[in-house]
């Protein structure tokens, strides 16, 4: 009875399918909680290395500390290393994370002697995390069910917002501690702010109702953290403590973010739990079909050459087959185009993405530009010409294909 073999071969290659998507969304939760570790040692390591070591030096260790145990954590739910279909890039992009991560510890003793800058170390921390947010971006573009692929959009749109409310507590802090804030990093602090507002739009678009409100309730950053954002800015004036009080204030802004973040972690497994027991759960006409041996067009007890409700079906087989094996894979057909359907339009999202990153990817290794620096340029085209963003990184890179085939 090879219908029947093939539904239930269908079936288990979902489950198996979810179980694996399960184990990742292990696996990013792990990353998510790293990538908070990680982002908390940065923000110390920036204000000891301002303030000339004068402050936070008794936390440089904990902090350490705290994402030693974080990547410990990680490591323990690490993917299985063995071949999969599909499963080259992401196994590139967690080669990429741990080498990445073999870079913390002579990092941190630069940073313990001060014998590096805070642009230079903030740069290294940032391109760390970059290398763990990949993993999510990833994931998101690989998922096969609907519902998980949006929870993992959401969480990897979130994360990149709070990644961005990091480096700008950095790029404050160290403009504060400094006592002013050069050209370049005051432009840098309204870049930051705009890409915030990207990401948590995508984020807004893709996410739960609660999570969204949730979300909604701390989105107003306060007229205190408004006011420190003028300030560096437009260059004004601030008092001696006016480090301390940045940091304080978007430390606390971070920490409440991440409560939106590990409920979305939450979310995206109580989603693949969901999806594995609802496919457990479908039904399959075995007990209609029970003899797998014998099975023909005849229905037994049925007069399959007489009779008006046992004549051929327009698909040439029994009313009675046809209400059992074709009702399934018909069933089973338009729930796969449906989730094909909606797929198809995160999917067009995710591939917009790719195409503006290696518009702006072609654009610093052409003209030395910073990531944001390029996505200015990329802004700017697209309101001078009144065009989508997309469009210009699309002509970018038709240019980029003709200078280098």
């Amino acid at each position: 009875m090879q219908a029947i073999d093939y539904l239930y071969a269908s079936r288990e290659s979902e489950i198996a399918s979810l179980r694996r998507l399960l184990l990742t969304g292990e696996f990013i939760t792990r990353i998510s909680e790293l990538i908070h570790l990680l982002q908390r040692e940065r923000g110390v390591s920036n204000i000891w290395l301002c303030s000339g070591g004068q402050r936070f030096g008794d936390e440089l260790a904990d902090r350490a500390r705290d994402a030693d145990l974080g990547q410990q954590q990680m490591m323990q739910v690490l993917p299985p290393t063995q071949p999969q279909p599909g499963y080259s890039r992401f196994c590139l992009l967690i080669a990429a994370g741990l080498q990445a991560l073999e870079g913390l510890p002579e990092l941190r003793a630069q940073i313990a002697n001060q014998s590096i800058s805070h642009t230079r170390a903030m740069d290294a921390f940032n391109h760390i995390i970059r290398t763990l947010l990949n993993l999510v971006f990833e994931a998101a573009d690989t998922a096969s069910e609907p519902e998980i692929s949006q929870a993992l959009i959401a969480l990897f749109s979130f994360m990149q917002g709070k990644e961005l409310a990091g480096q700008e507590r950095a790029t404050g802090s160290a403009g504060f501690s400094a006592g002013y804030f050069t050209p370049e990093q005051r432009q840098h602090m309204q870049e930051l702010i705009e890409a915030q507002e990207q990401s948590f739009a995508t984020f807004s678009q893709f996410a739960d109702a609660q999570n969204l409100q949730r979300w909604q309730q701390i989105a107003d950053t306060g007229s205190e953290i408004e006011r420190l954002r003028r300030i560096a800015c437009t260059g004004g004036r601030h008092g001696e403590d006016g480090v301390l009080t940045w940091f304080r204030l978007l430390t606390a802004r971070l920490d409440n973010m991440k409560l939106i973040e590990d409920s979305l972690s939450r979310l995206l497994m109580a989603c693949c739990r969901r999806a594995i027991a609802s496919t457990q759960r479908q039904p399959l006409p075995c007990g209609t079909l029970t003899d797998k041996t014998e099975f023909t067009l005849y229905v037994a007890g049925a007069n399959w050459l007489g009779g008006q409700d046992t004549t051929l079906s327009s698909s040439g087989l029994a009313p009675q087959l046809g209400r059992t094996v074709l009702s399934m894979i018909g069933e089973q057909a338009k729930r796969l185009q449906a989730q094909a359907d909606e797929l198809a339009s995160m999917r067009a999202s995710l591939n917009e993405r790719k195409t503006i990153d290696r518009a702006k990817a072609w654009l610093m290794q052409q003209h030395g530009y910073s990531e944001q620096e390029a996505w200015q340029i990329l802004r700017k085209g697209a309101m001078n010409q009144n065009k989508r963003i997309l469009e210009i990184a699309q002509a970018i890179l038709a240019v980029a294909a003709t200078l280098d085939p």
